[in-house]
């Protein structure tokens, strides 16, 4: 299943303050009253190379990119589990104008059944995941986040499926020479616990290389 949307950020949008910052976006996605935003994993390369590319920053936020759910969220464990999801690729091309940037985003997730997954064999499970992708400025704060839902369908005989999801993101910058200073971050909208477990279990993401292009 393939879905193309296309968002216009513009400053503050969907109610963000200007005042944001990393540490409250992690706030704002995972419910947390307080902490720092977890590490994020950069795709594409090192530090040195993102920074070298003329085109904004795309990072996968690590301790967001899986999501599971248990049928006993005080025992997760995998006999437990519904199903899980993990955003475990993202690729990138730009291109820039004199105000904005155009970044357009394949991201892949993939999505495992558990064992409480299906009342009987026959079922054809259902799951609507949410994520998140953010912008933000050179400073650090965010200009923008929106909210999308990764939608999977199990076939009765299927245990493992692929989704892919298509975004674009039209970002409002002062110079395009200081267009490699943006960042995209991108992760799950997950609770407290959801969180704690990523952290006690998660494997980190791979890395991808971007293809950029002005």
């Amino acid at each position: 299943m393939k879905h193309t949307k296309h968002i216009t950020l513009f400053l503050c949008l969907i109610s963000l303050s200007a005042c944001q910052t990393l540490t409250s976006l992690q706030d704002d996605v995972s419910d947390l009253a307080a902490g720092e935003l977890p590490p994020t994993h950069m795709l594409g390369g090192t530090t040195e190379s993102l920074l070298a590319s003329p085109c904004p920053q795309v990072e996968l936020v690590s301790d967001l990119s899986s999501l599971s759910d248990f049928s006993n969220p005080n025992k997760p464990i995998e006999k437990n589990l519904i199903s899980r999801v993990s955003l475990n690729s993202a690729a990138s091309t730009c291109k820039l104008a004199s105000k904005s940037a155009i970044v357009d985003l394949t991201l892949i997730f993939d999505g495992i059944l558990g064992k409480k997954g299906r009342q009987k064999s026959s079922d054809k499970p259902f799951f609507s995941y949410p994520f998140f992708v953010a912008v933000t400025a050179p400073n650090g704060k965010i200009m923008a986040k929106e909210i999308f839902a990764a939608s999977l369908t199990y076939d009765a005989n299927e245990n493992t499926h692929t989704y892919f999801e298509k975004l674009r993101q039209i970002i409002p910058i002062k110079n395009k020479v200081h267009a490699n200073h943006y960042k995209v971050l991108i992760g799950f909208q997950v609770t407290p616990d959801q969180l704690a477990y990523n952290r006690e279990h998660m494997v980190p993401v791979p890395e991808k290389k971007n293809k950029e292009n002005k």
